[in-house]
């Protein structure tokens, strides 16, 4: 990608973020996915830091709701496009309590695909 600008990843956000879901989940870890620093559940990223904003992957329908009702928009890496079970959402590091039911559904759902797997 010569001459597109790299994007900053807020840290301090994910670190906000990382210690906000291990309350939820204590089993997450950290890594990194295309250079955005993610939670990753088993072996899946559930969700990451993306620029100053927050990807989670959910159920399709879920995630379709989030957009519809203009909580989220679906996420488009550098415009590519759309990702059914991914969403974006901006949230301040103070506000990441507001989004605790969404991580939780991110996290039962994220254990129901290891579990099929």
């Amino acid at each position: 990608m010569d001459g597109v600008p790299r994007l900053l990843h807020d840290r301090e956000l994910f670190e906000a973020l990382l210690t906000h879901v291990r309350t939820l989940d204590d089993a997450i870890r950290e890594g990194a996915v295309f250079g955005y620093p993610a939670i990753f559940i088993d072996d899946r990223v559930a969700c990451y830091v993306y620029g100053s904003g927050i990807g989670i992957r959910l159920p399709a329908g879920f995630a379709q709701r989030l957009v519809y009702r203009g909580s989220a928009f679906y996420f488009q890496p550098y415009g590519r496009s759309v990702m059914l079970q991914w969403v974006e959402m901006r949230v301040s590091r103070d506000q990441l309590d507001e989004i605790t039911d969404v991580q939780s559904v991110s996290i039962r759902f994220m254990r129901a695909l290891g579990e099929s797997a």
